[in-house]
């Protein structure tokens, strides 16, 4: 069956639990190595679809506003989900819809294999494979095609396939969404879809094969754009970038516009160093997010973080597995300390790009335009 050319993302939520990266702006518009979150979702459809609805909700001017009616040769489309009341209504929020389609969240980092998996059928479901599948829904999977989805399972079995809401739909779903009863936290869940779209056609399963990063909390966040950054291919250094000719670059490093690099400041890729941004003498950023604006102060060490947007950061000042967010302010001689915390169980599948004590090591998360003082 050919591909859809029609997807919808679901992007309506306030996310309460990405706080305080999502007090001012939408989880859609967090910004990862320069562009938002919703624009990596994107980058994965471009040419396997011509049309995306965005279904939104909080803050949604500002997802609007930073993507308008079109994006890499896509159409979008805008519908409002009046009504938080469940991914399922946000879904009815789309219509009306007369063509296959897929559906995706908007807070997931997914890889364009998978999509183009679920696309091969009418009606399908992406499994995927985790460590601890009991936080998802499971896939009741039997002969290949999927009957249900369990939420989170008490015992899941051991070759239990979690969902991570890659699906392929078309406009027949729509009076089954009117089906749909409230769940016990009193929302129409989508995973109650499945059910009853398989008592009426076979439901394939695609199995993942590629990376799959929720973005579920501001440490995810944070993960996420560690992995992006893992994953650059070539360094990249602007035209009007500024380099100190006693400035040492190692490792694959992206400079934007109008960077400049002070005398014996030290980068080590992966990194990328966005427009703007003045990395001070004797600096040291490692696997590191810089982003507009920022000024790292002469001496400091940024290591494994991300650094928001006009973020000032002091001379000497040293920061581990940590989110600055924009415009925070970190004094001189500052310590933004990390560890590991072995407690952790990452979700994310990132097919060994990331190791599993680099993602659970964790520093701090600064809130946008808050300071920490010197010392």
């Amino acid at each position: 069956m050919p591909a859809a050319r029609h997807a919808v993302i679901l992007v309506a939520g306030a996310s309460t639990r990405t706080r305080p990266l999502t007090e001012h702006r939408p989880k859609p518009l967090i910004p990862l190595l320069g562009q938002p979150l919703l624009a990596h979702i994107l980058d994965e459809l471009v040419g396997l679809v011509e049309r995306v609805t965005l279904v939104v909700g909080y803050r949604a001017d500002q997802i609007i506003a930073a993507f308008g009616d079109s994006y890499r040769g896509m159409a979008l489309r805008y519908v409002h989900q009046t009504v938080i009341n469940g991914t399922a209504g946000a879904l009815l929020a789309a219509e009306p819809i007369d063509e296959p389609f897929l559906l995706l969240y908007g807070d997931n980092l997914i890889d364009r294999a998978d999509v183009i998996g679920v696309s091969q059928h009418r009606y399908a479901v992406a499994g995927l494979r985790v460590a601890d599948p009991r936080s998802f829904g499971v896939l009741d999977v039997q002969d290949g095609l999927v009957y249900r989805i369990i939420e989170k399972p008490a015992n899941p079995p051991a070759d239990a396939l979690a969902n991570p809401g890659i699906y392929h739909f078309d406009e027949a779903v729509f009076p089954l969404l009117r089906q749909i009863i409230p769940s016990p936290r009193g929302e129409l869940e989508l995973t109650d879809l499945i059910a009853l779209l398989a008592n009426q056609h076979p439901v394939a399963c695609h199995i993942c094969t590629g990376h799959w990063i929720p973005v579920g909390t501001p440490w995810e966040a944070l993960l996420a754009a560690r992995f992006l950054l893992a994953r650059l291919a070539q360094s990249r250094i602007a035209p009007t970038a500024r380099i100190d000719p006693e400035a040492d670059i190692e490792g694959v490093v992206v400079i934007g516009e109008g960077a400049v690099i002070g005398p014996q400041a030290k980068i080590v890729g992966p990194a990328v160093i966005g427009p703007r941004v003045v990395v001070g003498p004797g600096a040291l950023i490692i696997a590191s997010a810089i982003e507009a604006g920022a000024t790292i102060g002469s001496g400091a060490m940024v290591g494994g973080s991300v650094i928001g947007s006009e973020v000032m950061v002091g001379a000497g000042a040293m920061i581990s597995h940590s989110w600055i967010d924009d415009r925070a302010q970190i004094g001189p001689h500052a310590v933004l300390a990390a560890r590991e915390d072995t407690s952790v169980q990452p979700v994310a599948v990132v097919n060994g790009v990331l190791s599993l004590t680099d993602m659970r090591t964790r520093g701090a998360i600064v809130a946008a335009g808050e300071v920490v003082a010197a010392g």
